[in-house]
């Protein structure tokens, strides 16, 4: 990918992005109307030298866990059904969670990838649907909450 000047930089707009999950040949896409969460910290510790100089040094990556926010879908759609699996993962007989690497784009206008995030490893760990209410008319919308291994920003995106 050819390196951006910064004067070619428009900001992204945050409504136009893409979800992918990817495990070996298998690839699910998924669609969200808000992804959050998309975080990293450096946990640091307070470290004294020889000269009683005190300085925090970094000692570890800290990530948040993602959250998805959708209208429901039907028990047919791949990503629904992966997900339900991993919340059978209890009353499986092998107990194995089925992982998969998750890329979040940021696409520009013309639907090509401005920036993208990495979560190695990711599974849902929380699922909630909105409240149900007689009373509006609207969606009913599903919340899904994942963790993954690692996170990070990545330029190489396609």
């Amino acid at each position: 990918m050819a390196k951006q000047k910064t004067s070619d930089w428009t900001p992204p707009v945050s409504f136009y992005f893409r979800v992918d999950f990817q495990r070996g040949k298998e690839h699910i896409k998924a669609s969200f109307m808000e992804v959050s969460g998309l975080e990293m910290q450096l946990i640091v510790e307070d470290m004294t030298d020889d000269n009683n100089t005190r300085t925090k040094m970094p000692k570890a990556l800290s990530h948040g866990c993602i959250t998805f926010k959708r209208p429901i879908t039907p028990l047919s759609e791949p990503f629904t059904q992966w997900m339900n699996n991993c919340f059978g993962y209890m009353e499986s007989k092998d107990r194995k969670i089925e992982t998969y690497d998750m890329v979040i784009k940021l696409l520009n206008e013309q639907g090509k990838p401005l920036a993208g995030w990495l979560g190695l490893h990711a599974y849902p760990i929380k699922w909630s649907l909105g409240s149900l209410d007689a009373t509006q008319s609207g969606l009913s919308n599903e919340t899904i909450t994942m963790t993954c291994a690692s996170l990070k920003r990545i330029t190489n995106i396609r």
